[in-house]
């Protein structure tokens, strides 16, 4: 086993090649390096930010189309509680009257969608009696099926279409209305004549 040892002195020595380090280059490249991951998280942080922008304007919207139904059931329940307060007053002020009340009833019956009363009023001229109904409606359709409702109730000799003016409302279009509706004139049935007492004629004298 040999030992190889080096007696040269030590300036004599050669000497190892050193790497030559370029710190300026290591530092521009650590730079560059930064520059694209700050520059890649910011691309997606902006794209996160546009994503959670866009789900809030899509709530936005359907938080606003809620509200505007909430706002029409509301309008709606307050209209259907009005009506229902003025039927009950009429049919209170009509209980002695089975005629009247019949024709409330009737009434009530082929109320139509999207159409309701405002009021009822009575009116007597010459031994006629009529009466003015006043409501409204969101079609012009839904009155023109409870006209034909009203021809129908044997009651009424005469229905009439006053005035329908648009009177729009705060969520939807709608009509304002006015119908005349005459009585029919009552007439009592002729008294029964005995089929005996009709066949037989009177005696000559």
């Amino acid at each position: 086993m040999y030992i190889d040892i080096n007696l040269l002195p030590r300036e004599f020595r050669p000497k190892r090649a050193k790497i030559p380090l370029d710190y300026r280059s290591l530092a521009v490249l650590l730079i560059i390096l930064t520059a694209i991951g700050m520059g890649t998280y910011y691309f997606y942080l902006g794209n996160s930010l546009k994503s959670m922008d866009r789900e809030n304007q899509s709530l936005l919207q359907q938080l606003k189309l809620l509200q505007k139904t909430v706002d029409l059931q509301e309008e709606v329940d307050g209209l259907t509680k009005k009506v229902s307060e003025r039927v009950s007053i009429i049919r209170g002020l009509t209980e002695d009257s089975d005629l009247r009340f019949a024709m409330i009833q009737h009434i009530n019956s082929i109320l139509p969608e999207n159409l309701w009363l405002l009021s009822i009023s009575e009116i007597n001229v010459n031994n006629t009696v009529s009466f003015n109904i006043e409501g409204m409606s969101y079609t012009k359709e839904s009155i023109s099926v409870f006209l034909q409702g009203l021809e129908k109730y044997k009651r009424f000799s005469n229905v009439t279409l006053q005035s329908i003016t648009p009177s729009p409302i705060e969520i939807q279009d709608a009509f304002q209305y006015i119908v005349k509706v005459d009585l029919a004139t009552y007439q009592p049935p002729e008294p029964e004549v005995e089929k005996g007492a009709k066949d037989k004629k009177p005696k000559k004298k």
